[in-house]
């Protein structure tokens, strides 16, 4: 039988599990498809352990305004820094990637960017978008944008000549509308969440847009390939407003990388980020020193938890749990069958299963999105979030998805 070790924080000191500043801070990277589209209507959600989902999509105008931000940016400074990585991560590298001497070279002459705990090393997959007047080009990333059309190709195709009746080589390219193959999004960003406050804000470092990418044979949907990927600036509170507004009330779940295993190519080992693609992993201890300093504002009564019920959840209309509500639901009951060993009989038991730390998966968070289009920033109003655990199939016991909990909405920052 599990420990439960989240309720554990209502019987010890603090002290013994949190560090003494009440401020908890990680560092992650995730990216998900966005746009709401007939074009993506065949992309169909499969559960990947360690992989990012939106549940609320964007409209084309609501997209839109995330995505032309990068395309005014552009053209406001006529030249970007462009960072995406070797595999469409659209993430510079960490410090792994590196040999002995590049690395105290660049720690001495502070090259390296800190995001949380983490280091990156920008330079590795800098490149540059340009802007000359009429187009959009990125050399190096294959990217050009001409009148809203996003250019790519060529492509050889063979065409019978109507007066000689014989197929004829020809090089084309394609042209798209750039604002519809715009459908990702994905951000680098450090989550700091204020205990005493209540508050979870997101320091976002960079962020990216993505095209999807089909496989040229059988259509098949193969994940999303950023077009541009840009270092955020500092954003302006005065655009927190309606005309700045994304939209209210995204739902979307970012599910940490637990397992060496899930990390694309070269991914992790030893518990270490060795590169750019191990995309949502935080380190284990400050993974769950955040995750004990949220429960523990809820043991303090500093938030305040509701019954969440799912897709038709809405928190004005939520019933209103205790704080033993709460811890209660993180025990469950199971009936199994074992064999009494002086019958021989197969027996019904019921055993109690508690929740450990390691069982939460990630976040489900509920948010507003503002953009700033001069400083090329967005701000995300965290308003609540849900804990995330594998669901299985109850006769099979094979992993179906990532799932509540203990079907609990845990509402932040309560100054809003």
């Amino acid at each position: 039988m599990k420990k439960f070790l989240l309720y554990i924080i209502i019987c010890l000191p603090i002290s013994l599990l949190a560090q003494k500043n009440a401020q908890q801070s990680v560092a992650i990277s995730y990216n998900f498809l966005l746009l709401e589209d007939p074009s993506l209507d065949k992309v169909k959600y499969e559960y990947k352990p360690g992989q990012s989902a939106a549940f609320t999509k964007l409209y084309y105008p609501e997209m839109k305004k995330y995505s032309e931000t990068f395309i005014k940016y552009v053209e406001q400074m006529r030249s970007v820094k462009n960072y995406i990585g070797p595999l469409g991560t659209g993430t510079p590298t960490s410090l792994g990637d590196l040999d002995f001497k590049t690395a105290i070279g660049k720690t001495k002459r502070g090259e390296l960017e800190k995001i949380g705990n983490l280091y990156f090393d920008p330079a590795v997959f800098e490149a540059t978008a340009t802007f000359n007047g009429t187009q959009i080009q990125d050399k190096t990333n294959d990217v050009l944008i001409k009148d809203g059309e996003l250019i790519t190709g060529p492509d050889t195709v063979y065409r019978e000549n109507i007066k000689t009746g014989q197929m004829e080589r020809e090089i084309i390219m394609y042209e798209d509308d750039i604002y519809k193959k715009m459908c990702g999004a994905g951000f680098i960003e450090e989550w700091d969440f204020d205990k005493n406050k209540g508050s979870l804000e997101k320091d976002i470092r960079y962020l990216s847009v993505s095209k999807a990418v089909f496989d040229e044979i059988n259509g098949e949907y193969r994940g999303l390939k950023p077009l541009f990927a840009f270092k955020a600036g500092k954003f302006n509170s005065r655009n927190i407003g309606e005309l700045r507004l994304i939209r209210e009330d995204i739902e979307y779940n970012v599910l940490f990388n637990r397992d060496f295993n899930f990390a694309l190519e070269g991914g992790e080992m030893d518990g270490m980020v060795l590169t750019s693609d191990a995309g949502g992993y935080i380190e284990p201890s400050a993974r769950y020193q955040f995750l004990i300093s949220i429960v523990d504002a809820i043991n303090s009564g500093q938030l305040k938890v509701y019954d969440y019920d799912g897709m038709k959840f809405k928190e004005s209309k939520a019933e209103q749990l205790t704080r033993n509500d709460f811890f209660n639901r993180l025990s469950r009951k199971d009936t199994v069958y074992a064999e009494n060993i002086y019958s021989g009989k197969m027996e019904q038991m019921v055993i109690e299963m508690e929740t450990e730390l390691s069982d939460i998966i990630g976040l489900r968070f509920f948010e507003d999105w503002y953009m700033d289009y001069a400083n090329m920033s967005i701000y995300k109003r965290v308003k609540g979030i849900v804990l995330l655990t594998e669901k299985k199939d109850e006769m099979t016991g094979v992993i179906k998805g990532a799932g509540p909990v203990n079907n609990t909405y845990i509402k932040l920052n309560p100054m809003y």
